[in-house]
């Protein structure tokens, strides 16, 4: 049985939700928007998120640009593809702002706007050209991951989230070199698929602090898609954020105890590291594999995500207080740590 959240507690992390900023640090949304257009959809952000978004009081959602596997070989294009649907997807929606540098994002919150802030999830599609790092800029890409959970020309990723083995092989020299050029962009730097390897890798090469989009605590829940409290201490130590995952083969919650594992985590991390350095990542993909099913004409009923969609946002912030912990920290963990750290990380204007 899952958390049972009392009413009072509900309605106040409704209202923590509404007054104070809240943050989706991974969401695979270009990636859908692509998917959906490729159906013959349009509007997506408007008919699938935007009540969500706001009903949770949504300030910022980090949206990837994730190449699967069939699109390797034309992966450069793909990602081109995926963010330019995003941007037309969302022009005319005066709800939503893209973020592209520190002042875009504090007149984003002054607007009570939604922002979204593109980052690659992976750098597959660069290859081996590196100076595609400064094109990806151009276009607004504000941050990257090495790798996804497969080996590049840039690092090697950790095994998949259903799969529990070590995978060996630390950050390629051309890793390290585009760790430099992400740093010298003000572009930031996720590390959830990284492998233990390149984990220790990029903590002795990244100069500027690094964060951890989507991952959880590996004493919690034994994933290597989570991090040992090894880990956990170099991210917080050089200021980074931890953004827990909501993939239930991750959180651990495969007996439907979404959030009780949700909170487990989150309350170990915020016990190890302090809770300044903890947020939501939830990565939920639900919506994105019934797209991908759709465009292939099959149907896909299986849920994977802890949360049914963003507005359930706020039951993870009521479940942290109903189990005692301080107001204050709540509003950190449900945005405020991670927009400390995006004001602190984005390149000015």
């Amino acid at each position: 049985m899952d958390i049972r959240i009392s009413e009072q507690y509900v309605r106040r992390a409704m209202e923590l939700h509404q007054e104070y900023p809240a943050v989706d640090a991974h969401l695979d949304l270009a990636g859908e928007i692509l998917l959906r257009n490729q159906a013959g959809e349009r509007d997506i952000v408007k008919r699938y998120y935007l009540p969500h978004f706001q009903t949770a009081g949504i300030s910022l959602i980090i949206s990837s640009v994730y190449v699967e596997n069939g699109n390797l070989e034309r992966g450069w294009e793909n990602a081109l593809e995926q963010i330019d649907a995003l941007r037309e997807d969302v022009k005319d929606l005066e709800e939503i702002s893209l973020i592209k540098s520190k002042e875009d994002l504090e007149q984003s919150l002054a607007e009570k706007r939604i922002g979204i802030l593109l980052y690659m999830e992976g750098l597959d599609c660069i290859g081996e050209d590196l100076e595609k790092i400064k094109e990806l800029y151009r276009l607004g890409v504000m941050g990257a991951s090495l790798t996804w959970s497969r080996p590049n020309a840039l690092a090697v990723g950790c095994c998949k989230a259903l799969e529990h083995r070590q995978i060996t092989g630390g950050l390629k020299e051309a890793g390290k070199e585009a760790i430099r050029i992400l740093e010298e962009k003000s572009m930031f730097l996720d590390v959830s698929h990284l492998n233990d390897e390149g984990f220790l890798d990029v903590c002795r090469t990244a100069q500027r602090s690094f964060i951890a989009t989507h991952s959880g605590s590996r004493h919690v829940y034994d994933s290597f898609r989570n991090l040992t409290d090894e880990q956990m201490r170099a991210l917080a130590g050089q200021g980074g954020i931890m953004g827990m995952n909501g993939c239930k083969y991750i959180a651990g919650s495969l007996g439907g105890n979404h959030l009780e594992m949700l909170c487990r985590h989150i309350e170990y991390e915020a016990e190890k590291i302090g809770p300044e350095h903890v947020g939501f990542g939830f990565d939920l993909c639900d919506s994105y594999d019934r797209a991908r099913a759709a465009l292939n004409g099959r149907c896909c009923t299986d849920r994977d995500d802890c949360l049914l969609h963003h507005g359930q946002m706020p039951l993870v912030s009521a479940a942290l207080l109903e189990r005692g912990m301080e107001e204050e920290h709540v509003k950190g963990i449900m945005g405020g740590n991670f927009i400390r750290y995006f004001l602190d990380i984005l390149p000015k204007r």
